[in-house]
């Protein structure tokens, strides 16, 4: 094999191994549901990162108002549940996505990591010191 070939296969193979994160990076794009069913989530890019705001309210969650009443922020109790960010500054990061989670249920914000499942749907992890949570949000 010649010097040229063998710096082209060694190029090719390079490539080959850092297109596989950036595949791996796009594909928690899209419209999910949260796991009660209750609002659609949309997550997209935002500046460098992936972010998930609240798209669709399907439903009603019963005895909830529609607005963000549980933030610990008493000046955005009053700000529509429609539009919040609820996944936030997802990067990257040793095979998944890291970033914070916001919980309009109780108005607190928790690290998270976010994995696509291969089902399609999103392994959503939060967490507060060494507790956390695992939902499932499945495409919608």
């Amino acid at each position: 094999m010649s010097i040229r070939a063998t710096i082209a296969l060694g190029a090719a193979a390079c490539l080959a191994i850092l297109a596989v994160p950036a595949a791996a990076q796009d594909r928690i794009d899209g419209t999910y549901r949260d796991s009660g069913g209750y609002v659609e989530i949309t997550v997209a890019p935002c500046g460098s990162a992936r972010c998930g705001t609240i798209s669709r309210i399907i439903r009603n969650k019963p005895g909830e108002p529609d607005r963000d009443v549980h933030n610990d922020d008493p000046s955005l109790r009053d700000r529509p549940i429609l539009g919040i960010r609820l996944l936030s500054n997802l990067r990257w990061d040793d095979g998944a996505w890291r970033g914070s989670v916001y919980n309009p249920e109780d108005g607190n914000t928790y690290r998270t990591e976010v994995r696509r499942r291969a089902d399609g749907s999103l392994e959503v992890k939060g967490c507060v010191t060494l507790f956390c949570r695992t939902r499932v949000w499945p495409r919608s």
